[in-house]
């Protein structure tokens, strides 16, 4: 009997052993070229202070590695790459912002090799920033260069003047919907909600859908406007003609505020949905301090189990034209989301002025890490501001699930089904299926296979010009 569990134990530890050296080796990263003097140019439109310094402490760790910033703007970053290409100067690395003028321009690297035998892009990448860049599904050509949560602020004040509790950092879609049709008080001049740069019909849909990784409930092949899309515009319509919305240019609205002030920044709003530098650029500045208006920060809700959350990304590539990817591939991480370029990002944000100038250039950091990392978690808390009211970063922090972000930047030919179909398209008269269901002529509900069947045409168009250029994926 001795002898057999012996045996049993021998063979477990075996398995145990094969199994971690399985998993060793599943991450076999190239090896990098680290004596020859190599040049690496990377295009971005801000942030140059931090790129520089970043580039800087690079190349610290790699001697033998020059990089040069280059800079654009975001109006100018599509027809910049299209001049460096023509050009034969197509810079090493690049930030872009929609993804379809590139599927037809041989501009980008296929980067499958490294970010697959990258063992922290594969387990501390946060899951949905995993997948972006697989353009076939197969192969990928970009990863996630910049987050920000698309932040949901809800006014304490607000909340306590109403006597209603605040939720918890981890509350759902359900708990939004509900504050949104409840917290309307017109006798103390208090609308329930009000669209920053967003509106439930574009976060609603991710949030709602298991696994989304694009808007409308995309999947990666296919939209899904079954789950969540009727539903959310059907409650931002309602919301707006049932008083529940502060509309800037509502004759209630009007009442109060006849300068159109922005609702966000008037103390009149219980929640409101907008971007995360929202918190640098107005509520931590005098007019909102001096208002004592209490915006406390948190991440979108969350509906389905795995449930999306929309964010603001910014997207970044390889050219095609680089002549040492592999080191291209590490400057790219080091300057994004690699834990290693984070550290030191947050050494930096507390340091770094504007240039040419005394100013210093953050007063909250003006994105958020990327990875499922407690060290570097605490490390950006600890850099964030105490607003008074609140300062439980710690929790806004494990509260980011799944960040997905607007399909323009990941979804090939959805600018084209946005602006053809969806916004474009007459439905029973009136232009843009929105304004459609707003205007009675249109119930939502009967739209959403028609809606996800145009979705997956302007998809395959998009697809048949990236494959006219990239060509198709090797057969498994």
């Amino acid at each position: 009997m001795k002898k057999l569990v012996s045996l049993v134990l021998a063979l477990c530890m075996a398995l145990s052993l094969c199994s971690f050296a399985s998993a060793e080796a599943a991450y076999n990263m190239p090896a990098m070229n680290t004596t020859d003097p190599i040049t690496l140019s990377v295009m971005t439109w801000d942030d140059f202070e931090m790129a520089e310094a970043l580039a800087a402490s690079f190349t610290e760790l790699y001697p033998n590695i020059t990089v040069e910033i280059v800079r654009t703007t975001t109006a100018n970053v599509t027809a910049d790459l299209t001049n460096y290409a023509a050009a034969g100067t197509l810079p090493d690395i690049f930030f872009f912002l929609d993804i379809d003028p590139l599927l037809a321009s041989p501009y980008l690297a296929d980067i499958t090799e490294y970010i697959e035998n990258d063992e922290e892009a594969q387990t501390k990448l946060y899951p949905t920033l995993r997948k972006i860049g697989y353009i076939d599904g197969k192969r990928c050509y970009f990863m996630a260069g910049e987050f920000l949560p698309a932040t949901v602020y809800l006014d304490a004040n607000v909340f306590e003047t109403l006597n209603i509790e605040m939720p918890g950092q981890d509350w759902t879609w359900e708990q939004f919907v509900e504050l949104t049709q409840t917290m309307t008080d017109p006798s103390q001049n208090i609308w329930a909600y009000t669209n920053g740069m967003y509106a439930p019909v574009t976060f609603g849909p991710i949030s709602l859908t298991e696994n989304a990784i694009g808007e409308f409930g995309w999947n990666g092949e296919s939209y899904n406007f079954e789950s969540g899309w009727a539903e959310a515009l059907e409650l931002q319509q309602e919301n707006v003609r049932l008083g529940n919305t502060a509309v800037a240019a509502s004759e209630e609205y009007m009442a109060l505020h006849a300068d159109q002030e922005w609702p966000g920044q008037t103390g009149h709003v219980a929640v409101l949905t907008d971007a995360f530098w929202t918190l640098n650029n107005i509520y931590t500045k005098p007019l909102a301090l001096d208002r004592g208006i209490k915006m406390v920060p948190y991440n979108p809700p969350v509906g389905a189990e795995s449930g999306g959350q929309l964010a603001f990304l910014d997207n970044v590539a390889i050219s095609s034209a680089c002549e040492y990817p592999r080191e291209a591939y590490e400057l790219m991480k080091y300057l994004t989301w690699g834990k290693d370029g984070w550290m030191k990002r947050c050494e930096l944000f507390p340091t770094l002025v504007w240039e040419d100038t005394e100013n210093k250039a953050y007063d909250v950091p003006n994105c958020l890490p990327m990875i499922q990392d407690e060290e570097l978690n605490a490390a950006f808390a600890d850099l964030m501001p105490d607003l008074g009211y609140w300062n439980d970063w710690a929790s806004f922090m494990e509260n980011i699930k799944n960040p997905v972000t607007w399909g323009a930047r990941t979804i090939p030919g959805f600018n084209a089904f946005l602006a053809n179909y969806y916004l474009g398209n007459d439905f029973n008269g009136v232009i843009g299926i929105e304004a459609a269901v707003d205007q009675g002529v249109a119930d939502p509900y009967d739209y959403v296979e028609e809606l996800a069947e145009q979705g997956k045409y302007y998809y395959e168009q998009a697809m048949a010009a990236f494959f006219e250029i990239y060509g198709q994926p090797d057969a498994e």
